[in-house]
């Protein structure tokens, strides 16, 4: 299908009838598609134009965007469609996919987020139910599905309003008189947020979203398990100047719990504490007790507590942390109480890095890459699993015969892997099972060397498929089966190793 002028496409574009094209057709059309966009970016980079032209164009080519935007939700929903139907046909040889989910595939094919295809396939329930669709059971959300198909709000501002209404839905059931009366509520928030989309900013969209949220609140909500399971909870909201923000939202007795964990750092024994003076020891006149004495015993003024109020709180939620981890009464992970684990080689351990040093390793289990300044301060005060990095030294191995792991070689296995070698898998140590690479049945032995960290999902493929692991200098490799391609490259997991291919091997 060649197409060379406007006017081509034009006629294209009248005698197309979406009932009559087979994929392969449907395909040649988005790449017609494809170049008269290319085609049009060039005109827009030369042609003499206007800033108030200018503008149009802009709204026109974010028009366009919109319609890009709904094709995509379009994709995303038919995907999760077939992929639904495939793992309900029992009789389907390739029933059992390397890909968990709808989600995961779309995320792994098209190179985008699990986030942005959760927020197409929302938009796509959400649009279906408006149409009466096949999930019409689900919640109307009508002002969304005409906006969107009419292609005036984007699929970023869709996603933003249905999350909005579904989050606000039970609390303004709670406060309504009757399940009409919160429909008609919803109803009515949700339209007022289309048309903020319309007419605003996303931002616009998100001050309304929380003006709502503040109208509802007042309202008196309680909170019943319905509105917990929709608002309760520690969120992580990224990283802020170097720190990590998290949002907490507790129920009163959660709440208590918490402020009694920091507030022994909030009893301070000198005066310069926020809240007014404290009480301090006296000696027999009522004369203060010094707090502070020079070498040769005389009292000095002690150091002032430089931390904020805010910093205090959080030091006395932390040492109540770290009280429990210690505590030996926390569930087992891999058969140990929880403990901080970190990874970090030799030269960083022992001096301060610089720039022209190059790639490093220095990380924690769960937060991932870390300064190895907070290592070295951790290793001098603090229990530490002892995985130093060095050249050409491999692990420590009793050659144990046993069919399990023992608790200490899953310590190991968690600071080597640190997650699902499954080549793209994202799924965290702690969700991942120890699996013998030379099946035990057939003579394997239970050895480091022989082990790889596998998530349930990818344990029951390695088994069920073509798919097998070698070991290559202490680090698992994925092969494909011969169906996925003649080549079969050797493959394995980088997300958790951004060092990639020069990690050093582990020693103990």
């Amino acid at each position: 299908m060649e197409v060379t002028s406007s006017s081509e496409l034009l006629n294209l574009l009248s005698t197309f009838n979406a009932t009559d094209l087979s994929v392969n057709e449907l395909r040649d059309h988005y790449v017609v598609l494809q170049r008269h966009l290319a085609l049009l970016q060039e005109a827009t980079r030369v042609v003499p134009a206007s800033v108030t032209e200018l503008d149009q164009l802009g709204v026109a080519a974010e028009s366009t965007a919109h319609r890009i935007g709904a094709v995509q939700v379009e994709v995303a929903a038919r995907v999760e469609q077939g992929v639904e139907a495939l793992m309900r046909d029992e009789a389907n040889p390739y029933r059992r996919s390397k890909y968990r989910s709808a989600v995961e595939r779309l995320s792994q094919l098209l190179h985008i987020n699990p986030g942005e295809v959760h927020k197409r396939l929302e938009v796509a329930h959400a649009v279906s139910a408006a149409q009466g669709g096949a999930v019409e059971e689900g919640p109307m959300h009508v002002p969304v599905g005409e906006a969107f198909e009419a292609g005036t709000i984007s699929v970023a501002n869709a996603s933003r309003i249905v999350a909005g209404v579904e989050k606000l839905r039970t609390p303004i059931s709670q406060v309504s008189a009757s399940e009409q009366e919160a429909d008609e509520l919803c109803e009515r928030m949700e339209s007022e947020l289309v048309y903020t989309a319309q007419t605003g900013t996303p931002k616009a969209v998100d001050r309304l979203l929380k003006t709502w949220e503040h109208r509802v609140n007042a309202l008196g909500v309680l909170p019943t398990q319905a509105v917990k399971q929709d608002y309760q909870g520690a969120f992580y909201a990224g990283r802020k100047f170097g720190l990590h923000e998290w949002v907490l939202r507790m129920d009163d007795l959660q709440h208590e719990t918490f402020m009694t964990a920091y507030a022994p750092e909030l009893n301070p024994r000198s005066t310069d504490h926020v809240g007014g003076d404290a009480e301090v020891d006296a000696d027999v006149n009522g004369e203060p007790l010094p707090l502070a004495a020079d070498e040769n015993g005389k009292p000095v003024e002690a150091p002032k507590d430089s931390r904020s109020r805010g910093q205090k709180k959080l030091d006395g939620a932390l040492h109540a942390i770290k009280v429990g981890l210690t505590s030996g009464k926390l569930s087992l992970n891999g058969g140990y109480q929880a403990q901080v684990v970190v990874n970090i080689d030799h030269k960083s351990l022992e001096a301060q890095l610089v720039a022209k040093d190059g790639l490093f390793r220095s990380d924690a289990v769960h937060s991932g890459p870390i300064n190895p300044t907070a290592i070295r301060q951790l290793a001098c005060n603090a229990e530490l699993l002892p995985v130093v990095l060095g050249t050409g030294s491999q692990v420590v191995d009793a050659g144990n015969r046993a069919r399990l792991f023992s608790a200490e070689q899953r310590k190991i296995l968690y600071a080597r892997d640190r997650g699902c070698t499954f080549p793209g898998c994202t799924t965290g140590v702690d969700r991942c099972e120890a699996h013998h690479v030379h099946q035990y049945s057939r003579g394997g032995v239970t050895t480091l060397e022989n082990a790889a960290m596998v998530c349930s999902h990818h344990h029951h493929l390695v088994h069920e498929t073509g798919w097998e692991i070698s070991m290559r200098s202490g680090v698992p490799y994925w092969t494909p089966p011969v169906e996925e391609g003649s080549r079969r490259p050797l493959m394995r997991n980088v997300y958790f190793h951004p060092e990639k291919s020069t990690q050093l091997p582990l020693a103990v």
